[in-house]
C-alpha cells in the first residue's frame, strides 16, 4: 500500500483550521495573531500556524489543577 504525505495533519493551518483546532471563530484566531499570541508565518499574500505552535499554545494555556 502506497502511503502519501497527505495522510497526516498538515503542518501549517489556514485561519480556518486553526479556528477549528482552537475551537474558536477566525475573528479570534486574527485577534490573538495580532495581539502576539500565535506565531504565525507569510506565505505570499496568506497567513499560515504552526500547527506546533498551536498544540503548544493549547498546552500552555491548559490548568492543572492539583487537590
Amino acid at each position: 500500500m502506497m502511503t502519501t504525505i497527505f495522510q497526516s495533519p498538515p503542518l501549517l493551518l489556514t485561519e480556518r483550521e486553526a479556528a477549528h483546532l482552537l475551537n474558536c471563530c477566525e475573528k479570534t484566531v486574527y485577534t490573538m495573531r495580532q495581539q502576539g499570541k500565535l506565531k504565525f508565518m507569510k506565505l505570499g499574500s496568506g497567513v499560515r500556524y504552526p500547527r506546533a505552535a498551536i498544540e503548544k499554545f493549547i498546552e500552555e494555556q491548559s490548568k492543572t489543577v492539583t487537590a
